[in-house]
């Protein structure tokens, strides 16, 4: 295990070889000093994690996984890795009103291929 403060490197070549070198790269991003920690979206985390680097066990490309959205809380004795689901905004108004042109309705029956005709198919 390699931990490696990234802030402190400034020359990012050399974080990048390191980065090589392992088989999972993660990165922890704390909310402690930026503007996300005052967000409500993010009240009950204290940071986001991003998976870089995933190991690649019996084959050429490494596993996906089902979310790169993964947010962390601290606790006395625990570190949780939660997926980070955003709360629905919760507004009275619609965010897009539709217009009576909008609609598309089949009030009257169409026949296929582009004819305009009024009159039912005909053979």
């Amino acid at each position: 295990m390699l931990t490696l403060p990234g802030h402190l490197f400034h020359d990012d070549l050399m974080v990048n070889q390191l980065s090589k070198l392992c088989d999972t790269v993660i990165k922890l991003d704390s909310f402690a000093g930026s503007d996300k920690e005052k967000n409500p979206a993010f009240k009950e985390y204290h940071g986001l994690l991003h998976v870089k680097q995933l190991p690649r066990l019996n084959s050429f490309i490494p596993a996906q996984p089902e979310t790169s959205d993964l947010a962390f809380k601290l606790r006395r004795k625990k570190f949780t890795v939660e997926k980070l689901h955003l709360p629905p905004e919760l507004s009275d108004t619609p965010s897009r009103t539709q217009s009576a042109g909008d609609v598309f309705s089949l009030s009257q029956p169409t026949s296929g291929c582009g004819s305009t005709s009024s009159s039912k198919l005909s053979f």
